[in-house]
């Protein structure tokens, strides 16, 4: 972002911190050694309204500390968000936690942490909570965030004594295993993307990359092999290792990263990529793709329910059809072995070459039996 449309507060401290896969990333305090109120991966920059927003509402808890009950909500709040458990969360689950913690505050902050020693609080909460009811995944996370909370405040904060939001039945399912891009949906896709975008795309697609791995993808993660190359990095959501196989359409990934850039892929103006800017590539390009759909009969489109995530399942779906091992699949897409047990489990029901491979080797068992 260009100086020119920056926000500059007075007293406003900033600090410049390189993470372990190489990335710049800047956090914002309301003043040295104060509450953190904005930070490079948000979705919003210095130039947004959001920025000042983010920093009244924080300066504003600091004035208020000296003034509120040390056992009321906010006090206890303020405490949590200091505490070692809320500070070695990573940055993105810091942020997700605050939104819901400060919508939290704004409703109970001035009432004593002591009311939810009581069972009728739950009731409470679940009203809250109702604000989201529109969205039963975002209505769930919702009440993991206050449950967490409540655990450390009756774990290490003398306020409150015990609490009773546990075992909360979730509304959300995940039932997205039954849902990956169709071969033929993914040639639609590059086939409407940009050269910038096809990158995004294929990195999604044939390497099986979930998005906020996409923008953590470096030069310094291929390596060569006895037979090729491979791209060896940890996931960034489980720290779970994968090891890629540089395919053609990798290597082309590879092969024409710009001089001196040290990212494989970036976002449309050569900035380093977010997770949430990937997702948002491939969706904006399979909207101008069924847009044209739409007037073109000739033209297939993408199913909508399709997400950009799902493309870890093409990923995954290639590498059984190809024949790989439950341990291979596991290695290539950075999952336990339990885990891609489960998953290609369901898997396998969506590709019916699979089926039909089962049949040849039965009918050729058989046969030899015979």
């Amino acid at each position: 972002m260009h100086a020119r449309n920056k926000t500059y507060i007075r007293g406003v401290h900033r600090v410049t911190k390189r993470l372990s896969d190489g990335t710049r990333r800047e956090y914002h305090y309301v003043y040295r050694g104060g509450p953190k109120f904005w930070s490079n991966d948000m979705e919003f920059g210095e130039g947004d309204p959001r920025y000042v927003s983010a920093y009244q509402q924080a300066e504003k808890g600091t004035r208020l500390r000296r003034t509120v009950d040390p056992k009321s909500v906010r006090a206890v709040l303020e405490r949590y968000r200091s505490s070692a458990e809320f500070v070695k969360l990573k940055p993105r689950t810091q942020t997700d936690y605050i939104s819901f913690l400060n919508d939290f505050e704004s409703e109970f902050g001035p009432d004593p942490i002591a009311m939810f020693e009581e069972v009728e609080s739950v009731g409470e909460i679940r009203q809250w909570r109702t604000k989201w009811a529109h969205s039963p995944k975002r209505y769930d996370y919702a009440g993991t965030v206050v449950t967490r909370f409540l655990n450390w405040a009756s774990a290490s904060d003398t306020s409150l004594r015990t609490h009773h939001h546990t075992g909360q039945k979730k509304l959300y399912k995940s039932e997205r295993t039954s849902l990956i891009w169709k071969p033929e949906e993914v040639r639609a896709l590059l086939a409407a993307a940009r050269p910038a975008e096809a990158r995004v795309i294929v990195a999604a697609s044939e390497g099986g990359l979930a998005p906020q791995d996409i923008g953590a993808l470096r030069l310094t993660h291929v390596q060569t092999t006895p037979r090729g190359r491979r791209l060896f990095l940890q996931r960034g959501k489980t720290k779970n290792p994968v090891s890629i196989p540089v395919t053609e359409a990798l290597g082309e990934l590879i092969d024409t990263v710009p001089e001196g850039q040290a990212h494989i892929v970036t976002s449309l103006t050569g900035r380093p990529l977010t997770a949430l800017r990937a997702s948002q590539i491939i969706r904006v390009v399979k909207e101008r793709h069924n847009a044209k759909a739409e007037d073109d009969p000739s033209l297939m489109p993408i199913r909508n329910e399709l997400h950009p995530y799902d493309l870890r399942g093409t990923a995954a779906t290639a590498l059984l059809r190809a024949g790989c091992s439950l341990n291979e699949i596991a290695v290539t897409m950075g999952w336990g072995l339990r885990h891609a047990g489960n998953v290609i489990e369901s898997y396998a029901a969506l590709v019916p070459e699979v089926s039909d491979e089962v049949l040849r080797k039965l009918v050729a068992a058989r046969s030899g039996a015979v």
